[in-house]
């Protein structure tokens, strides 16, 4: 007798069945093959999984009953909120319920579900908790890099947005070109029309001059007082009908903001630090709101600096805005980068007085950062 019959006989009997299973599916795959290379079978087989749920459907089904659900048993929602694993979507008639994500549809989506999402959700039974299925395809997004440790992880801030809109102050905090440039960069990068709303106008007796720079460059500019209420109509018309995306520095009004135009969001507002002028987060998530005139908000959290994702510095010479008003591309060298090189439009039009110094500096800042 051989040492592995000596072995196979010292298995107990559980062993022996296990082991004769094992050899049963390989033969079953043997066979398909055979019958494919025979002409029995049509099509090549697809790879079979021969795991244990698969032997028995009936155990996948229990593991992840969620899988196998009718479209019957299927709805479709809007995503409003966003959280660790759960999402707060609203269905039709204005149901809003939890519903809680796997880490399959993170894999497949490739980051978190945002606030804007069209989703399809599913429960088993009638008093189970919802889960997401899929994530629909977006239309538009907004999105920035992710944290530090992955920077070039892309974290959509709003989906399906219609367009975009920078709330920026003109003191308390002072203007900020820098943050203005980037945040027009990545309306202009997403395909999204930008609108600049300048807030605090109530603490000034005219637009800051580095303010003005951005009036030719934003689609509409808006100054207003969220505070007394100035500019607040001509706001609402621009943003009826149209789903707009709120961005902006913390401690620049934009909690107060959409508690004016939504006055049932009840956002919670701060105050900006004495002792650096800077805001205090009082978004800590984003959220979606009904405008009372139609369209929508989305309200994302005050961030202090803004990457640009995936910007090539090539592609930053050629579309940063205000260097080209037409469109066209015109320095002497098709790789200028507006440095020193010669022949450089960009150092023409300021010479000539066309071009603010303030924009090519502001380019500079954010090809030298390299986001």
């Amino acid at each position: 007798m051989s040492e592995q019959e000596e072995q196979s006989e010292d298995l107990p009997e559980e062993a022996h069945g296990a082991t004769s299973k094992r050899r049963h599916h390989r033969n079953r795959r043997v066979n398909a093959m055979e019958y494919w290379q025979k002409g029995v079978i049509d099509d090549t087989p697809s790879k079979e999984r021969w795991t244990r749920e698969f032997k028995d459907p009936r155990l996948k089904n229990i593991k992840h009953p969620i899988d196998n659900l009718p479209e019957g048993l299927q709805v479709q929602g809007l995503v409003v909120e966003v959280h660790r694993r759960t999402c707060v979507v609203r269905l039709a008639l204005g149901v809003s319920v939890v519903a809680r994500y796997r880490a399959t549809v993170i894999d497949e989506l490739g980051e978190f579900p945002a606030v804007g999402d069209q989703v399809t959700l599913g429960r088993a039974e009638a008093e189970a908790e919802y889960m997401l299925l899929r994530v629909l395809p977006r239309k538009s997004a907004l999105t920035r890099p992710g944290p530090k440790d992955r920077i070039n992880q892309q974290l959509t801030q709003a989906a399906n947005v219609d367009q975009v809109v920078i709330v920026a102050s003109v003191a308390q905090p002072p203007f900020n070109y820098g943050f203005a440039d980037r945040f027009l960069l990545a309306a202009s990068w997403s395909n999204l029309p930008m609108i600049m709303v300048l807030n605090k106008m109530d603490l000034v007796e005219e637009l800051p001059e580095n303010a003005k720079d951005f009036l030719t460059l934003v689609d509409q500019c808006i100054p207003i007082s969220a505070q007394s209420g100035e500019g607040i109509e001509q706001l609402s018309a621009a943003l009826a009908g149209k789903v707009s995306v709120f961005s902006g520095q913390s401690g620049v009004g934009k909690s107060t903001l959409i508690n004016r135009l939504v006055p049932s969001a009840l956002l919670r507002i701060g105050d900006v630090r004495i002792k650096d002028g800077k805001g205090r987060h009082t978004t800590t998530s984003a959220s979606l709101f009904d405008l009372p005139d139609g369209g929508m908000v989305i309200d994302t959290p005050g961030i202090r600096a803004l990457g640009l994702l995936n910007l090539d510095p090539q592609d930053l010479a050629r579309c940063f805005p205000g260097f080209f008003p037409d469109g066209q591309f015109n320095c002497r060298f098709n790789d200028c980068m507006h440095q020193d090189e010669p022949g450089c439009a960009v150092h023409e039009a300021i010479e000539a007085g066309r071009l603010p110094a303030a924009r090519w500096q502001s380019y500079m800042r954010i090809l030298e950062s390299g986001d």
